[in-house]
């Protein structure tokens, strides 16, 4: 689903990138706001491949994602903003990874940033797209991708269908903590989508301070919920966060295995080239190739989990 408020920028290019991907069973809705700009134009361009499309006044970006969630049937969710863009393959490689992994039911690909001109940017690193609910209750709750997430019906169902709109910023965070509820973030080493940094009216940038308190007043809630002996552990786990931090978010060997057991977090899945499939075993990553001589030979470890 893609939700749109004059956003006739970068518009056709996020359109593009969904029905780009050549998914078969794509249910693609998308809400406007009733934009003034050439919003109308684009969506009426593409109105073939949508499901369901609407402009008219909303109660906000909230307000319609919940709507445009509410004519949703998939067993599939997720949404992108107007102004990001998934990248080629995203939506086949995501199917199959759910189903290969039944038990899983919640993903998110490697964060990435696009300029405003749409160049690719990747400077946010696999150990830190990797999260728990414990790492979301001690405050480390940024960068969870929204537009890099994809989640099923049944957590959907579980967490209670809904967004919670009082929230005028953080609601996807809010939705991130009752899913932690019910289940683990897992990540995948694959590129699946990208945010677009803009100049002006970014929202998430001009608000940052007002975002960052109604996210923190999510986790107090969570914090709160929890069992006795789980808060009674808490402040542990905020000290293991800057303690063994340093050592898992800059890959210094042996010691990250510390922060990962303290904090619960799930495996990664990677893709295997020697199967051609999606793996949770140990990934072995390889270094460049030496040449000795008239050999080249190729070394392999063992890497992180």
């Amino acid at each position: 689903m893609t939700t749109n408020f004059n956003g006739g920028q970068f518009l056709e290019e996020t359109i593009l990138s969904v029905i780009g991907q050549n998914y078969p069973n794509l249910e693609y809705i998308l809400m406007d706001g009733g934009s003034t700009d050439n919003s109308l134009e684009i969506i009426e361009h593409y109105s073939a491949h949508f499901t369901f499309w609407t402009s008219e006044k909303d109660e906000g970006q909230y307000h319609a994602i919940q709507r445009g969630f509410e004519r949703s049937t998939g067993d599939i969710m997720a949404w992108i903003n107007s102004d990001d863009k998934y990248l080629p393959g995203a939506f086949h490689s995501v199917a199959k990874i759910f189903r290969k992994f039944p038990d899983i039911h919640w993903l998110m690909g490697l964060a990435r940033e696009y300029t405003e001109y749409g160049a690719l940017v990747g400077q946010i690193q696999l150990n830190w797209c990797r999260w728990s609910k414990y790492r979301y209750l001690t405050n480390d709750f940024q960068f969870i991708q929204q537009e890099s997430s994809f989640w099923t019906r049944e957590l959907w169902e579980k967490a209670g269908a809904r967004l919670d709109t009082k929230y005028d910023l953080a609601a996807d965070m809010e939705l991130w903590a009752r899913f932690f509820r019910y289940e683990k973030l897992h990540t995948t080493s694959l590129e699946l989508s990208g945010f677009r940094h803009r100049r002006e009216g970014q929202r998430s940038k001009v608000h940052k301070h007002t975002y960052l308190e109604e996210a923190r007043s999510v986790v107090r809630r969570e914090q709160a919920l929890l069992p006795v002996y789980q808060q009674m552990v808490l402040p542990f786990r905020y000290l293991a966060k800057w303690c063994f931090g340093p050592f898992f978010f800059f890959d210094i060997p042996f010691f990250w295995r510390f922060y990962r057991l303290s904090f619960a977090l799930p495996k990664v899945i990677y893709y295997n080239f020697a199967q051609h499939e999606f793996s949770l075993d140990d990934h072995r990553v390889k270094y460049p190739p030496m040449l000795i001589g008239k050999l080249q030979i190729h070394r392999k470890v063992i890497s992180r989990r």
